[in-house]
C-alpha cells in the first residue's frame, strides 16, 4: 500500500511540473521546486525522467553570469506530445486534427463519408485516417490520447451516445468502439461540454472569468456551464440539458420527444425552415436558403427571424438568472442569423432580469466555434493525462 501511494504521489507531482511548464514555458528545477513547493530532489528526478521519455528538455540559461556549473531551464519538448481529436458532429463529415501540449494546431484535415453508412463505417474510417494519416505525419508514441466531439449527450454512466441528431450515433459506446479502433485511450464529450471547457481553460475573454455559459445552436441545441471553475455535467452527463425547455413557438413539434414548443426546434439550424414553412406553406431545401431570404429582406423569413430572436432572448435570461455567469458566448452553425437577431435578444432579456439595475453577462458570438470545440477536445485529453 506504502508504495502504491508513493507512486500515485509522484504521478500527482509529475502532472503539476508539466502544468507549471505550460504555464510558465521556461524554468530552472530550483524556482519550480520553489514555486511547487516540492523538493529539489523530487522535481529533479521527475524532470529526469520525463526528459528520457521526450516530453521536456534542459538547456543552458541564457544570459547567465554565475560562476560555475551553469544554470539550465526546463522546457516542454510540445512536438513530442500531442493530442488526436476527431469531430463527429457534423454529419457527412470527420474533422481530424492533431494538437500539441501547447493547443496549437498541427494537423487539419476534414474527410466526407457517405450519409447512408453504420456508425461501424464510421469507427472504421477514423481508423483509416489515424492510420494512414495521421501516422504518416506523427509518430504513434506521440499521440497520447483522443479527444471525441459527439453531437448529442454522452452518458457517463454507460457511455453510451444519446439525444442525439445524427441518429447512427444513438445507444452506441463510441468510446469503447473507438479505443479498440485506435488502440488509444479515448475521451468523449459533447460540442458544448467542450467549447465552454476551452473558452475556461484558454481564458480569452478575461483572466478573473470562473462562471461562463456556452451555447451551441447547431444541428441541435446544448449548453456547456463552468460555473466556479467546474464544468456542470450532474450524475450521468444530463446536467444542465436545455433543449426541451417549453418556452419555444407552441406550434413547432419536437422531433426529439413529440411535443410542442420546446426551445431547441426554434432554435436548432432546421428551426429556420420548419418555422419559415410554417408560416408560408413554402418548403425551403435548407438553412442556406432561408440566409438568403435574409438578406433579400423577405418579410416572412424577417418574422422568424424576429421571433427566434426573441425565444433566444427569453432563453438568455433563464441561464442568466439561474447561473449569474460572468459570460456567455455562443457558437454553432446558426451564428450567422444569431448575428442579426442578437440586439433583440438582449432587449428581450433584460426585461426579465432578476435584480433589474444588474450589469449583464459579456455576450461574445464564436464564429470559430468549430476550432473552439476541437481545442476543448484537445484540453480534455491534456487535462486528463498522466506523464508518469
Amino acid at each position: 500500500m506504502k508504495i502504491d501511494s508513493s507512486v500515485e504521489l509522484k504521478r500527482v507531482h509529475g502532472k503539476e511540473i508539466m502544468d507549471y511548464l505550460r504555464k510558465e514555458k521556461r524554468v530552472t528545477k530550483k524556482v519550480m521546486a520553489e514555486e511547487l513547493n516540492l523538493s529539489f530532489a523530487t522535481v529533479s528526478n521527475i524532470c529526469n525522467e520525463m526528459r528520457e521519455k521526450g516530453y521536456i528538455q534542459e538547456e543552458a540559461k541564457e544570459d547567465t553570469k554565475v560562476v560555475g556549473r551553469t544554470p539550465k531551464t526546463i522546457s516542454i519538448q510540445y512536438e513530442n506530445l500531442l493530442s488526436l481529436c476527431l469531430d463527429l458532429t457534423r454529419f457527412g463529415w470527420i474533422r481530424v486534427c492533431v494538437l500539441d501540449y501547447g493547443n496549437q494546431m498541427v494537423f487539419d484535415e476534414k474527410f466526407a463519408y457517405e450519409k447512408d453508412c453504420d456508425v461501424e463505417a464510421i469507427v472504421n474510417l477514423c481508423r483509416e485516417i489515424y492510420e494512414k494519416q495521421v501516422l504518416d505525419t506523427f509518430q504513434e508514441w506521440q499521440i497520447i490520447g483522443v479527444g471525441v466531439a459527439v453531437p448529442g449527450i454522452f452518458e457517463k454512466k454507460t457511455h453510451h451516445i444519446v439525444s442525439s441528431e445524427i441518429e447512427m450515433f444513438n445507444n452506441q459506446p463510441m468510446k469503447e468502439m473507438l479505443s479498440e479502433a485506435l488502440k488509444k485511450t479515448v475521451y468523449v464529450d459533447n460540442e458544448s461540454n467542450l467549447c465552454v471547457l476551452s473558452e475556461y481553460m484558454q481564458k480569452r475573454h478575461g483572466q478573473e472569468q470562473e462562471n461562463l455559459i456556452y451555447i451551441f445552436a447547431d444541428e441541435g441545441l446544448g449548453i456547456g456551464v463552468v460555473a466556479n471553475g467546474n464544468l456542470i455535467c450532474g450524475s450521468r452527463g444530463y446536467a444542465p440539458e436545455i433543449c426541451h425547455m417549453p418556452i419555444g413557438n407552441p406550434q413547432m413539434k419536437c422531433h426529439l420527444c413529440g411535443n410542442y414548443g420546446c426551445v431547441e426546434s426554434d432554435l436548432r439550424i432546421q428551426g429556420y425552415v420548419e418555422k419559415y414553412r410554417l408560416y408560408t406553406g413554402k418548403e425551403l431545401k435548407s438553412y442556406g436558403e432561408f440566409l438568403n431570404l435574409i438578406k433579400e429582406k423577405d418579410p416572412e423569413a424577417g418574422k422568424v427571424l424576429t421571433e427566434n430572436g426573441e425565444i433566444f432572448g427569453r432563453l438568455l435570461s433563464i441561464l442568466n438568472n439561474m447561473f449569474n455567469p460572468d459570460c456567455i458566448l455562443i457558437g454553432g452553425g446558426t451564428t450567422e442569423t444569431l448575428k442579426i437577431c442578437l440586439q433583440t435578444s438582449i432587449e428581450e432579456m433584460k426585461t426579465r432580469m432578476l435584480v433589474a439595475e444588474e450589469d449583464l453577462p459579456q455576450i461574445y458570438l464564436d464564429e470559430e466555434s468549430s476550432t473552439t470545440m476541437v481545442k476543448g477536445a484537445s484540453e480534455m485529453v491534456f487535462s486528463k493525462w498522466m506523464p508518469i
